[in-house]
């Protein structure tokens, strides 16, 4: 695919797929205990009205791994999501937004792809499948930080709640549940779309329960890991620069330029070893040379 013809593609999203501040319904912020204030001011400068969601755990409850109650708290977000008629933005309290959020477009058509269709905003470790001809790219990722779902396929993670709970038996051990919820929504016929680049990032510092799994690009890269590199994760390439600071910067600047160089190598070590374009069927050598100039191009910006 020609510079050209991947400019056009990126052009198509902006000019015929609507602003995430004109399509988005209800704006959710995940949390607990931390500070959400940058995160609000933020999405209202862009022109959203955000509700924010914090549990209130039982002493049992307490007891569940992190993720776990990770888990219980985009359910209960998958609940409101269902409930309306529109699009619902979930993001978790550590996400940091990108100047000019609002105006982004939603990375997929709502008219021509209806309910089923979702999207991240943020995508850890995104998979690239195809190049649609609206310029749109499904795929796949992990880490819900940011995503933007239907009443529908709120409905259907409801659901995946449930199974998962009942699968994994006890809730106090680790769950990989983030990674694995898209394969249930794609059982269902829902299609998820990446972001051309992410935007926004994911800001919070590591959870070290990854660690303890022994999951996470440090594991799948060991130089990186060698290097005291890739024990998050992080976008690869951003949309423009970040609205604020992020939590793992803790007030330095320094510390986002290190972890953004990082994030851009690891970005390009998935691509070079095959990991970021992975169609879902054999393609012919021309076609998947087409998908690898996308991934390019997307990783060449800037930010």
């Amino acid at each position: 695919m020609s510079r050209q013809l991947i400019r056009r593609a990126m052009q198509t999203l902006h000019h015929h797929f609507p602003a995430l501040r004109s399509i988005i319904a209800q704006t959710l912020i995940l949390a607990y205990k931390e500070d959400t204030s940058p995160i609000e001011q933020a999405l209202k400068e862009e022109g959203f009205s955000p509700s924010v969601l914090r549990p209130t755990y039982t002493q049992k409850e307490l007891s569940y791994s992190r993720t776990i109650r990770c888990l219980l708290n985009h359910d209960s977000a998958w609940t409101l999501a269902r409930a309306i008629d529109g699009l619902t933005l979930v993001m978790e309290a550590d996400f940091v937004p990108c100047e000019g959020f609002g105006s982004l477009p939603l990375p997929f058509d709502p008219v021509t792809r209806g309910d089923t269709a979702w999207s991240f905003l943020y995508a850890g470790g995104p998979r690239i499948f195809g190049v649609l001809s609206d310029g749109s790219l499904p795929g796949h990722a992990a880490c819900p930080v940011a995503y933007v779902i239907s009443s529908r396929v709120g409905a259907w993670l409801n659901e995946y709640t449930r199974e998962e709970l009942a699968r994994h038996g006890d809730p106090t051990q680790y769950s990989l549940w983030d990674t694995q919820f898209q394969w249930h929504l794609m059982g269902k016929g829902a299609i998820c779309f990446m972001p051309w680049r992410h935007y926004g990032e994911h800001g919070g510092l590591p959870n070290r329960e990854h660690d303890s799994a022994g999951v996470g690009v440090a594991k799948r890269f060991r130089l990186l890991g060698r290097l005291g590199l890739g024990r998050n994760h992080h976008a690869d390439v951003l949309y423009a620069p970040l609205m604020f600071l992020p939590p793992y910067a803790q007030g330095h600047r320094r510390r986002l330029w290190r972890t953004r160089l990082e994030a851009k190598l690891t970005g390009w070590l998935k691509l070079l070893s095959g990991k970021m374009v992975q169609p879902m069927q054999p393609l012919p050598f021309s076609r998947k040379l087409h998908l690898y100039c996308v991934c390019m191009t997307r990783l060449c910006g800037l930010h």
